[in-house]
């Protein structure tokens, strides 16, 4: 796509390209221009050299999970995700992957959980900014909440340079938001809705305590038919003695 032996990548190069599911950059490349890929909504993977990226490079690629620069999955995936939300100060290849700058992540990550659910939910009905999908207060919120425990399972499954006090913490607000809480379900219903043909995803959730004896049988219930492999999972983590493939209607 990109001939070896460029430096720069202009703005706005491959801006709206929506069939683009991946990328590899030539080491060549020291800059990527301003919105280079912004608007790439099926934009999944790159691979590239740490050069300087310019503003907005991977805005509105919704879909991005892995930004390579060759230093660890677990840099390339919190690097993706500080990109698709183009949190500048973040986006940093220079430093991404050192203890600092894992450090400032999680920074990030903690101001959002800290923030009301209802944040930002009074400027973005009028302005059309609707990130959460919706002009509903109640709605909104629980779009937040369930943003937040994705962040917050991201985070688990790649916990290099994470405390143990941070990761309990993380674990705590996915089993606040598990089925069966008084304080909503938005993490259960994420991994229902969203990760449960990925098991890296459903196993974060159970390991931060998102399945329990108590919510088992809610789980397994809500569990559609197409998803027989997390429910089996689940009941060889919790289920005990139970017979499986009773469970499972086998």
């Amino acid at each position: 796509m990109f001939e070896d032996g460029i430096s720069e990548i202009p703005a706005k190069a491959m801006l709206g390209r929506h069939r683009l599911t991946s990328v590899e950059i030539p080491e060549s490349v020291k800059r990527i221009g301003d919105w280079a890929f912004a608007g790439c909504s099926h934009l999944e993977r790159v691979k590239m050299p740490p050069c300087e990226l310019g503003k907005g490079v991977f805005r509105d690629c919704g879909a991005l999970k892995c930004l390579d620069i060759g230093r660890g999955e677990d840099t390339a995936a919190l690097l993706a995700e500080a990109a698709r939300w183009d949190v500048q100060y973040l986006v940093e290849p220079g430093t991404a992957g050192s203890r600092e700058w894992f450090a400032l992540w999680d920074s990030w990550l903690f101001r959002f959980l800290e923030e009301e659910d209802a944040e930002g939910y009074s400027g973005q009905v009028p302005c059309g900014e609707e990130d959460f999908g919706t002009s509903d207060a109640a709605a909104y919120e629980s779009g937040r909440r369930r943003e937040k425990a994705r962040r917050c399972l991201l985070r688990l499954m790649h916990a290099e340079s994470l405390g143990e006090a941070e990761k309990k913490r993380l674990q705590n607000y996915v089993s606040e938001h598990t089925a069966g809480s008084p304080a909503g379900e938005e993490a259960w219903k994420l991994i229902l809705e969203r990760y449960a043909e990925e098991e890296a995803w459903y196993a974060a959730f159970a390991e931060a305590g998102g399945v329990n004896e108590d919510n088992l049988e809610q789980i397994l219930e809500e569990i559609p038919e197409s998803a027989n492999r997390m429910k089996s999972f689940f009941l060889r983590r919790e289920g005990g003695g139970r017979d499986p493939f009773a469970m499972l209607g086998i």
